[in-house]
């Protein structure tokens, strides 16, 4: 037999192996698994934010809906006082519904994109409504920041140099500069205001792995003809925008900060900003009662080039940006393996350690995928490493989270499950059982009635399949 032969039938036994041990873990928790009908795409995602004042105000993707968490919230029973964790808070939707609920929050953020929303809205919350919408007038009509002819240039990442037309980027410029001629916290606001509509203005569109350009742009060696519709003239983009918030602050239908359980009844929300690994040991133990959250996928994605325009807004160099990479929980081929080792404690590390060598549905995927790499099937060799970083860092993230929960405190996570070269992997099941030998019980895995399917390159090698994406219910036991 030929060495393809031969590599060809080894892989093809270690794929039957992964999937017989993806089947038994699967097996395991069939009960568990349940589809939940009152979840929809857009409520496990940022689409239904689309028409809640204030979270419609800067569109992250990542996040997921007001709705969802309210459900959740409702479902769990919760009652005051109690406290709220969100370890992957994007732009702090888990923490103020929470707060508005009366809980005390806890937010966890590394990347500066989501944290400068919160600060944005920690700040205007204290601020009363007709006091912004004087603001807005400022803008509401003509170009006041055109006088500023001493505008600082917009500082580019080299992945984002050539976005805006250059008219675009001197009336950014210029805007900028007005904004920092007002008082704090009127200049945070109206700057937040251009921040939050750079998409829109720019030649790109934010699409999963990467930064996607119109074929508009006029950076070369541009390949393809995409073209993402309407590019916004800065001005028409900023009247429109403020034209949308001074809607929902003047809806009287509306209650913007949901404030109707009164000031006195809202709960504090404390942000901590930086590794996750590295707040979580700031935390006390045994003092979360419920945790929402929703972690990175294990799908590549990398938030550092997606949100670069946001980045480079907010002043991170390239050297930063490279430093946030590495910090992200692994989900990029980039990720480097991190040392943990005096960042987590040990008796965490030693948990996680455990529960990932024995899992056989990870191990036998990764032998898979190890084999696949040798012989040249991966379209990226990092997969591997990835996807074994990925999960040892969940691991060690879930063992934390052991640590800080109370007991009969609840988690609540949601994530997507992956198929990597034909191998579906069970996502939800590999961490569910991790959360059960730290001392969770998986109580529900509650799947979407609509599974969601792989990618367009696995589609063209492997054919459609649909993927689970899941909310884990689990419930911490007594110590």
């Amino acid at each position: 037999m030929s060495g393809d032969h031969l590599g060809k039938s080894q892989n093809a036994h270690l794929l039957a192996e992964a999937r017989d041990a993806a089947s038994s873990l699967e097996a395991d928790f069939s009960t568990r698994l349940q589809v939940n009908r009152d979840l929809k795409r857009s409520l496990v995602s940022f689409q239904a934010n689309k028409a809640e004042p204030i979270y419609r105000w800067f569109k992250y993707r990542e996040g997921f809906s007001k709705s969802l968490i309210e459900y959740i919230i409702d479902h769990s029973g919760l009652e005051n006082p109690a406290r709220v964790l969100d370890p992957f808070a994007g732009t702090g939707a888990t923490c103020f519904v929470a707060t508005q609920y009366g809980f005390d929050a806890i937010g966890i953020e590394l990347l500066p994109v989501g944290s400068h929303f919160i600060r944005l809205r920690n700040e205007i919350d204290k601020i009363p409504s007709a006091k912004i919408i004087e603001w807005l007038d400022d803008i509401s009509e003509g170009k006041p920041w055109d006088q500023h002819n001493d505008a600082t240039p917009f500082e580019h990442l080299n992945i984002t140099a050539g976005a805006f037309s250059n008219d675009t980027e001197i009336e950014l410029s210029k805007y900028r500069t007005w904004c920092a001629a007002h008082n704090h916290p009127k200049s945070l606001f109206l700057d937040f205001i251009a921040y939050s509509l750079l998409e829109d203005i720019s030649y790109t569109r934010k699409d999963g792995q990467y930064l996607r350009w119109d074929h508009r742009s006029p950076r070369v060696k541009l390949r393809g003809n995409f073209d993402k519709g309407k590019i916004y003239e800065f001005a028409e983009a900023i009247h429109k925008k403020a034209s949308s918030i001074r809607m929902d602050l003047t809806d009287e239908s509306m209650d913007l900060f949901d404030l109707q359980r009164g000031d006195n009844f809202r709960g504090n929300f404390h942000l901590f900003e930086g590794s996750n690994f590295e707040v979580m040991e700031k935390i006390d133990k045994e003092s979360i009662d419920l945790v929402i959250t929703s972690p990175p996928y294990c799908n590549r994605y990398d938030y550092t080039r997606t949100y670069a325009l946001e980045l480079a807004y907010l002043g991170c160099d390239e050297a930063k940006v490279r430093q946030l990479r590495q910090q992200l929980l692994s989900c990029t081929v980039e990720n480097r393996p991190k040392d943990l080792k005096g960042v987590v404690n040990s008796e965490a590390l030693d948990r996680a350690t455990k529960a990932f060598n024995s899992n056989s549905s990870l191990q036998k995927a990764l032998a898979f995928l190890e084999a696949e790499a040798a012989v040249g099937n991966l379209n990226n060799n990092g997969i591997v490493k990835m996807v074994r970083g990925y999960f040892f860092e969940m691991a060690v993230h879930i063992s934390q989270l052991a640590q800080v929960m109370k007991p009969s405190g609840l988690v609540y996570m949601v994530n997507d499950n992956v198929r990597y070269n034909g191998l579906d992997i069970p996502v939800d099941c590999i961490l569910s059982d991790f959360a059960e030998k730290m001392g969770f019980i998986c109580k529900k895995i509650w799947v979407l009635p609509m599974g969601k399917g792989n990618s367009s390159q696995q589609m063209k090698a492997h054919g459609r399949s649909e993927l689970r994406k899941c909310v884990y219910i689990w419930e911490r036991q007594d110590s």
